[in-house]
């Protein structure tokens, strides 16, 4: 009979008694198994029956969740919870150890159905299993696990529906703000940055960001949150956030972590394609936030009305509007690209962007009463690309 010990705790609560402890990924891995929900056919009877608990597996959550686990600084803080049968399971109340055991390799997979964490789980494989700690030293990467044992079907569906209609879903505004926490440099960080001083500053954004994504009290018409205005710099900035901070990060900690991570996307072809990546990589943000500042200025000057906080007709000012806009100001700074070379010290003033943005064409109330959808964006950014005066070799 083979054994996987674990250090672990015996817990009793109303649902039973079940034990918390630690285990290496990769231990976990091998043992576990997830029961996905599906329709099976019965014989002998007219009803199909549901079967499993488990929502079927995202594969592009779990390539998220795999990218997650070999940044510097990955964590769960949280356990998996796992369900095994009675016969696996051994407590050594003594020692305080949760004996694991199984009679071959062949039967190891099928020991421990998963409970809540299958995409945390499947996010492991031979290349993340194992980290680097702060004193160079490879180190398996360890998991908290909750185990119940010998829970019938309809406890695991509890525990599975509990846990995940429990989970709050965290608002991305707030996840932007706390970056100002962060130790190292990041895209998320630059562009939370930028959007505090924005929101501050007398200019075209001047208390109109939802910090955290809800209304600030005493202040009216706040249309952006703080979370659409990153997402859509950081378009204009960076092909991975994740990959640029953990570069940042990686070099921070030194050592070991200093060499795993590259920084990526560096050439002149780069920095055409996301405008304020050069000025990012070169830790020029304050270059960064006047040019977003100038072009929105002059996008106020051309349309007050229609960016106007206070024009609730308007689609320009709202949502909608800023992700056409930030699009729009992409395609006007690689214009200018084009015609001067990339200068990541490169600051355009109102006029130069005014010049580019007044076609003649749009008028202010064709930005009113568009329903806010992405269909409603493709036509702002249409209306405005079409306006624009750029040369004519430019598509």
């Amino acid at each position: 009979m083979e054994k996987i010990l674990i250090d672990a705790f015996k817990v009793k609560q109303p649902i039973g008694t079940f034990f918390c402890g630690v285990i290496d990924a990769a231990k976990l891995k091998e043992i576990t198994y997830s029961d996905i929900r599906r329709l099976e056919k019965s014989e002998g009877r007219e009803l199909d029956d549901f079967i499993g608990i488990q929502r079927p597996l995202s594969e592009t959550r779990r390539k998220s969740i795999e990218k997650y686990i070999k940044g510097p600084e990955a964590t769960f803080p949280n356990s998996v919870i796992i369900s095994i049968n009675e016969n696996n399971v051994d407590w050594d109340e003594e020692e305080k150890k949760l004996i694991i055991k199984y009679e071959s390799e062949s039967k190891k997979r099928k020991i421990a159905k998963i409970l809540d964490g299958q995409h945390r789980v499947s996010g492991f494989n031979e290349e993340n299993l194992t980290f680097f700690d702060d004193n160079d030293q490879e180190t398996n990467f360890g998991l908290l696990v909750t185990i119940f044992v010998e829970a019938d079907l309809s406890t695991q569906a509890n525990i599975f529906a509990t846990v995940n209609l429990a989970q709050t879903k965290v608002n991305r505004s707030l996840v932007y703000d706390l970056e100002s926490l962060a130790r190292s440099r990041s895209p998320e960080k630059t562009c939370h940055d930028i959007a505090v001083l924005l929101n501050k500053e007398k200019g075209p954004f001047y208390r109109r960001i939802k910090r955290l994504g809800v209304a600030t009290k005493g202040v009216k018409n706040e249309l952006l949150t703080q979370a659409s205005f990153v997402q859509n710099i950081l378009k204009l900035m960076t092909h991975d956030a994740t990959a640029d901070r953990n570069y940042y990060l990686g070099k921070e900690k030194g050592g070991e972590k200093s060499r795993l991570y590259k920084l990526e996307k560096t050439s002149y072809d780069d920095a055409y394609k996301y405008p304020f990546r050069a000025s990012f990589l070169n830790s020029k943000d304050s270059v960064i936030a006047s040019n977003i500042n100038n072009f929105f200025s002059a996008v106020e000057k051309l349309w007050p009305n229609a960016w106007s906080k206070e024009n609730k007709n308007s689609s320009l000012n709202k949502t909608i509007g800023f992700i056409a806009l930030a699009r729009i100001l992409k395609r006007i700074m690689q214009q200018f690209f084009t015609v001067d070379g990339i200068d990541d010290s490169k600051i355009y003033d109102e006029e130069e962007f005014l010049e580019i943005l007044d076609g003649g064409v749009l008028d202010e109330a064709d930005f009113e009463n568009l329903d806010a959808t992405s269909k409603s964006t493709r036509m702002i950014y249409n209306m405005i690309l079409e306006n624009l005066l750029l040369d004519e070799d430019e598509e």
